[in-house]
């Protein structure tokens, strides 16, 4: 059992400050820093580290930071910042 706050990721969301909408449609908190779950298996954002999402990468869902610019990724490299979906997260290490 868990409380979930749902929102409209295409429209920006309706959530509370502090927090931004996921591409799952959940609420989750904006922070900056690597989250620790990256690259975790997961079934939506409430299973990632606050200030990650749960996104369909490969062959199961995974935790993934989200940016817009490869330098809001760790390390700033060109391509670091990729599109997965309709959602730019930083790329998950090999």
């Amino acid at each position: 059992m868990r409380c979930e706050e749902k929102c409209n990721p295409v429209g920006g969301g309706l959530c509370e400050s502090g927090y931004q909408c996921a591409p799952d449609g959940l609420c989750v908190r904006e922070c900056s820093g690597t989250p620790s779950s990256v690259g975790e298996v997961c079934e939506n954002s409430l299973d990632c580290a606050p200030c990650s999402v749960c996104l369909s990468s490969g062959a199961a869902p995974r935790c993934r930071q989200p940016c817009r610019l490869d330098r809001d990724c760790p390390g700033g490299a060109t391509g670091a910042c990729e599109l997965v979906g309709d959602t730019k997260a930083c790329r998950l290490s090999p």
